[in-house]
């Protein structure tokens, strides 16, 4: 087939997410030069912001049980006034599950001034006991290395600033107040009433902020909550100064915009999955079409069953052509004699040995039996769970030749707009690993929407109570989840991770289905042997294994995400739109030549020094360049 000499756009995830869609759209609000967005469904007050200028990355009240699972609010009797700029809005919200009967009254206010108020009132309507009720301020990622000032309820006051790189403990405790610095010449100040309050780094778990929440964590819990008992708090933000720099900035779809800065893309890979034991033939084929660098499997020495995992993650890696990352739990009675025994008879193609957790003799056990068999193959640490577990223990041993941990974006927060706002924070991660692991190969995995392990108190409880396992999500069959692991990726190789493992081979938390769904929840959108649309993003990275990435930036880090890649003969743009409605992307500095772009639907666009392409909810555009 000849190839044609004009670029040639392909629009994935073409479909619309329809859990994406709001039963009460999010409600634009200004007060004076501030502006915000309240998002009705999730009770979150969002973005609030002088210009362009973040002051807030928002404001809600979860109510969190005994498990640190957050209890789905219900809202009711929503009343918004407008007064062009200034507002008042006022609900009721009912926080109820099984045991648990909390109801809240919430009012917020701006004022011509830039003074916004966020007052809550509630009534437990029954007992229960939770592990923490009432406000949280998030600082979004921008304010890190911003200096602020903070004030005790006794008064006192301390200079300081937020953490650039992710601090592993609480930045500030015991708090009343935080004025810190939004942008040269603009200040905030932020004032908490009806409990103490202090700050932890959200970003440990890929969150992007830094939470102020009520109740000390230093404070035993679970604690019991009487019927009958009342809980009021309020939150106030102010403007120091800056009053006259809050233009509200006009959005006509974001710009991305290609730089000179170029790094390497990480070497992608995927789970064994947990749910299929054997690929078919055709499972095998599409997976071997993406040209991956690995499969990974996690082994629980001190289970019998490893040893069949072990044999299978052999088998279908050999099938398919790639390498093995293999986590090993040690538990509490290792099997280390079948262990070597199968390694000398499988010779699995092993790239990495990942002692999972955080023991040092774990390691040292693992390394001293590993070593005279492991020719190439490094042997490193890995925490499964969250990149908080690294930041609290971090490893010491020089002989630790790679580092990892594993991602999600549900520990705090379950809707679309919180998980996408998690995506700059993975290049965040990545930097802050840096600073204490030095240039030691970074494994990142497994990536997943929901948290794959729950260990008690230790991992805060995944989304809600449903008819679904929490380690599974609905949208991982949709084009939300294509978007986001663009993001992912992109900011993963801006940062310059070795490699990242995503989801699973098949399966309901794969890239595609199994053949085979007829024992499955209902609430499971089930497509029996269908690839997803994740499946179809992976594809489009296929040409380019461990090839150059381009680095692009976007004007606005939440509506759009891009990737440019390179290989011979062929220059790649990736693009992503990462809202739940259409947009049209500016592509600037991809050519400066008068170009022809072909869509799908068969309408031409023309353009000289620009790209614009009209993207659906959550979908991305390729667009390939053929070059001599």
């Amino acid at each position: 087939m000849k190839m044609l000499s004009i670029p040639k756009v392909l629009l994935l995830g073409l479909l619309v997410l329809t859990s994406a869609v709001h039963a009460t759209e999010p409600i634009p609000l200004r007060a004076g030069p501030v502006t915000m967005v309240f998002d009705a469904d999730n009770v979150f007050l969002r973005y609030i912001k002088v210009g362009p200028h973040e002051v807030l990355r928002g404001i809600n009240a979860p109510v969190r049980n005994q498990n640190w699972a957050t209890i789905a609010p219900k809202v009711t009797h929503l009343e918004v006034k407008d007064h062009g700029d200034s507002f008042e809005v006022s609900f009721d919200v009912r926080c109820q599950n099984e045991e648990i009967d909390f109801r809240w009254k919430g009012s917020i206010s701006g004022s011509d001034q830039g003074v916004v108020e966020f007052s809550f009132d509630g009534e437990a309507h029954s007992t229960f006991k939770r592990n923490r009720i009432g406000f949280c301020v998030l600082h979004g990622p921008s304010a890190a290395g911003h200096p602020w000032v903070i004030e005790t309820p006794d008064g006192d006051k301390s200079k300081g600033q937020f953490p650039k790189f992710v601090s592993p403990e609480q930045p500030a405790k015991n708090l009343r107040a935080i004025t810190h610095e939004v942008a040269p010449g603009i200040r905030a100040r932020v004032d908490f009433k009806g409990e103490v309050f202090e700050m932890e780094d959200q970003r440990n778990w890929t969150d992007a902020s830094f939470k102020t929440y009520c109740t000390p964590l230093e404070i035993p819990y679970p604690v019991e909550v009487p019927k009958g008992t009342k809980i009021s708090q309020k939150i106030r933000i102010s403007l120091v100064d800056g009053h006259s720099k809050g233009t509200p900035s006009q959005a006509n779809g974001a710009i991305l915009t290609l730089t000179e800065n170029e790094t390497t893309l990480p070497k992608l890979g995927v789970q064994v999955s947990g749910e299929v034991q054997n690929l078919t033939d055709l499972q095998i084929k599409r997976i071997k079409a993406l040209h991956l660098d690995h499969l990974r499997v996690d082994l629980d020495l001190s289970e019998k069953s490893f040893i069949n995992e072990l044999r299978r993650a052999t088998r279908q890696a050999n099938a398919i052509g790639v390498s093995l990352h293999i986590g090993l739990n040690l538990g509490e009675s290792p099997d280390f004699e079948t262990l070597l025994k199968e390694i000398k008879k499988l010779q699995p193609p092993v790239s990495y040995w990942l002692v999972t957790g955080g023991d040092p003799p774990h390691f040292q056990a693992v390394s001293k039996q590993l070593a005279p068999l492991a020719g190439e193959a490094k042997i490193g640490m890995t925490r499964i769970a969250n990149f908080v577990d690294l930041n609290r223990a971090r490893p010491k041993d020089k002989s630790i030749e790679a580092v990892g941990f594993g991602i999600n974006p549900q520990i705090h927060a379950f809707d679309n707009a919180s998980m996408i706002e998690t995506l700059p924070i993975h290049a965040d991660v990545v930097n802050s690993t840096r600073q204490f692991v030095g240039n030691r190969p970074l494994i990142i995995g497994p990536i997943t929407l929901a948290p794959q392990f729950i260990n008690g108190e230790d991992q805060p409880g995944g989304p809600p109570v449903g008819p679904l396992p929490t380690y599974v999500d609905t949208r991982q069959v949709e084009p939300f989840t294509a978007a986001w692991t663009l993001g992912s990726i992109k900011h993963l190789a801006d940062a310059g991770a070795h490699s990242a493992t995503y989801f699973e081979t098949v399966g309901w938390n794969g890239i595609m289905d199994a053949d085979d769904v007829k024992d499955r929840p209902a609430a499971f959108p089930s497509t029996p042997g269908k690839t997803f649309p994740v499946y179809q993003l992976l594809k489009e990275f296929s040409r380019f294994p461990g090839g150059q990435v381009q680095q692009i930036d976007s004007s606005d880090t939440l509506a759009a995400v891009g990737i440019a890649l390179h290989a011979p003969g062929l220059r790649r743009v990736l693009i992503g739109n990462l809202t739940s409605e259409p947009q049209t992307v500016t592509l600037r500095g991809f050519s400066v030549k008068p170009v022809t772009v072909q869509l799908l639907n068969g309408k031409p666009i023309d353009t000289q020094a620009e790209l614009r392409i009209n993207l659906p909810p959550y979908g991305v555009a390729r667009i390939d360049r053929i070059v001599d």
